[in-house]
């Protein structure tokens, strides 16, 4: 059975996640929760710690520092971290040291079983063939990325909202998707409503400006200059090309 660290200086914090978690995962984790990095270093000379659960800020040993103490003696644990909004600027060190996902404080129990479910997903290994240096984990998050984010292109695409989705840190999941994809998620956006309005101007009767409202762009203005800008020719020139 693999073992699930949880690490917070809030002991009730600590040991509500603990009593959560060892429901949720009853014989598939073993919880244990303390109160300080320091325990945990010690706990971890003993016990073969498969998932960590931490505060990312705490007074002693802070969660990124405890993150890289452990990572020397057990280099396969994956690392999730339990984040506030003020925690921001931490952001960065932490996805520098691949810490595997956040969490907002408060976010409720479900997220944190998503997210400790994914990661003991990918622990535990693939069942399914995928791409060659790609886990099952990385395709599920990126393929539920993807067809939400084609699926709403008329909505809010920002970072922070899917982010969101992903039940990730806006910071940790701009960087992970540059990682998998090789693209920016902005790029990406960008080339799946490209693909879209030449598809509606090609093949629809919709008009110039239904196509920039189910794109989600703010003026019909704003969505020729960007269509010129990705195609050199605007919406009604390449209409007229592709009829002919």
């Amino acid at each position: 059975m693999k073992t699930l660290l949880i690490v917070d200086d809030e002991l009730l914090i600590a040991e509500g996640l603990r009593d959560m978690l060892s429901e949720a995962f009853a014989g598939r984790l073993h919880v244990i929760c303390c109160y300080s990095a320091a325990e945990a270093l010690k706990i971890s000379e003993t016990a073969c710690v498969s998932l960590l659960l931490t505060d990312i800020d705490m007074p002693d040993i802070s969660g990124l520092e405890l993150h890289a103490l452990l990572r020397k003696k057990q280099p396969g644990c994956r690392v999730i971290y339990l984040t506030g909004y003020s925690d921001f600027s931490y952001a960065r060190k932490a996805v520098d040291q691949h810490a595997f996902a956040y969490v907002l404080k408060g976010e409720g129990d479900d997220i944190v079983i998503q997210t400790i479910e994914r990661a003991l997903g990918e622990a535990e290994g693939v069942t399914e063939p995928v791409p060659e240096g790609e886990s099952v984990t990385q395709q599920a998050w990126l393929m539920n990325l993807q067809a939400y984010i084609h699926a709403n292109l008329a909505s809010n695409l920002s970072l922070t909202q899917l982010a969101e989705q992903c039940h990730f840190h806006p910071v940790y999941l701009s960087r992970a998707y540059k990682e998998a994809t090789g693209m920016t998620i902005t790029d990406y956006i960008s080339q799946v409503k490209l693909d879209k309005a030449k598809q509606l101007l090609r093949g629809s009767l919709y008009s110039v400006h239904e196509i920039s409202e189910l794109l989600g762009f703010a003026s019909d203005n704003y969505f020729c200059r960007w269509f010129r800008k990705n195609t050199r020719r605007s919406p009604h020139s390449f209409r007229e090309e592709q009829r002919k």
